[in-house]
């Protein structure tokens, strides 16, 4: 394989396929190289959650990067089904999170800061439910603008939107390592052949550290997340939260009871136990859910970092750039990771992605 491109993206989950649609509006030729099939891995295992704020105990940098990745998703996502003419499943459900008073009061920061969020009292959370939540949750947060997008449409559309705008996907090639030269990456190996690209993007997820051979560590772990899927003939309104578990409403009756946070290498199979402690939560918060009917169950392998923020930016190698290490925001902070690295391989100043820099691990 003999292949040259301006920009060479490794991954196609969401944020490759995500970047390499961008770069392709601004007129690069860029290429996605994939070990396996496009979104095959933790982006098509994701629950859609897009929960900005519901995951926000305390204000950051990273709650402001997600938040805004957040409100792209309506014009974004409207913009992919008008393009491709696929439904990506996007709907403003919002979320209700439920809980002790004492811990629901650490997200009240967002009251002072403006922010929507509504504190319900019981009567409340029982018209917001549907009267699914169990009656002892006498506390509970409501964040009408967090919202969800069914992950799977999502990624295909991105990938049909790539087919229609030419760019190459290659598919069941493994990269191998970064082709270095006096310090300035030059393409690829791949398990197929070399690939020669201006700029590299490494947006391959759990399999970011690919290269053993690189001059620094790119931390990035795979952490094993495990869902359930339940059919259930009840009306499910909005996102449901505990501390526990999430209940995930799709438009057809289906419940998605998630996730799990495993560390057990790459090792991606649904257990007993995973699926007993997800049920046994699940059922808890809603106690409808008894009736419900297994559908399915399934794991994914998200990206994890030591202190849990993602890689953006330019690494020690010049012309080698990270896109990796979302954990589970990766199908949330989609949209805002594609603009912003486009912007930096196409020279375009960044000024917000300080607090996720690469280099913040390099001592």
């Amino acid at each position: 394989m003999k292949v040259t491109a301006d920009v060479a993206v490794v991954g196609g989950g969401v944020i490759g396929l995500a970047l390499a649609r961008e770069l392709s509006f601004r007129g690069v030729d860029v290429v996605v190289i994939e070990r396996g099939r496009t979104g095959e891995e933790a982006s098509s295992a994701a629950a859609g959650l897009l929960t900005a704020q519901s995951d926000a105990s305390a204000p950051s940098p990273f709650f402001d990067f997600a938040r805004e990745s957040r409100d792209l998703y309506p014009h974004w996502t409207g913009a992919i089904e008008q393009e491709t003419g696929l439904s990506v499943g996007w709907r403003p459900t919002g979320v209700l999170r439920c809980g002790p008073a004492e811990v629901l009061d650490r997200f009240l920061w967002q009251l002072d800061s403006g922010l929507p969020i509504e504190r319900l009292d019981a009567g409340e959370i029982h018209r917001h439910s549907a009267g699914r939540i169990a009656p002892d949750v006498r506390d509970a947060l409501f964040f009408p603008r967090d919202s969800v997008v069914y992950s799977r449409w999502l990624v295909r559309a991105l990938r049909r939107s790539l087919e229609m705008r030419g760019v190459r996907v290659l598919e069941g090639v493994a990269v191998t390592r970064f082709l270095i030269e006096r310090e300035t990456c030059r393409g690829v190996a791949t398990s197929e052949g070399t690939l020669s690209a201006a700029r590299v993007v490494d947006a391959a997820g759990a399999w970011a550290s690919l290269d053993p051979t690189l001059p620094f560590a790119i931390p990035v772990e795979p952490v094993r997340g495990q869902i359930v899927e339940l059919a259930d003939a009840g009306p499910f309104p909005t996102v449901l939260e505990s501390e526990d578990v999430y209940l995930v409403p799709r438009a057809d009756g289906r419940v998605l009871v998630g996730a799990t946070i495993e560390r057990t290498g790459f090792r991606k199979e649904v257990t007993a136990a995973g699926v007993a402690r997800l049920l046994t939560a699940a059922i808890a918060l809603a106690p409808s859910l008894e009736t419900a009917l297994f559908s399915d169950a399934w794991a994914g392998l998200r990206p994890g970092t030591p202190d849990g923020l993602p890689l953006i930016g330019e690494s020690p190698i010049r012309a080698l750039y990270l896109a990796a290490g979302h954990f589970r925001n990766g199908v949330l902070l989609a949209p805002i990771t594609a603009l912003r690295v486009a912007d930096l391989v196409t020279g375009v100043a960044v000024n917000d992605l300080a607090p996720f820099a690469p280099e913040r691990f390099s001592a």
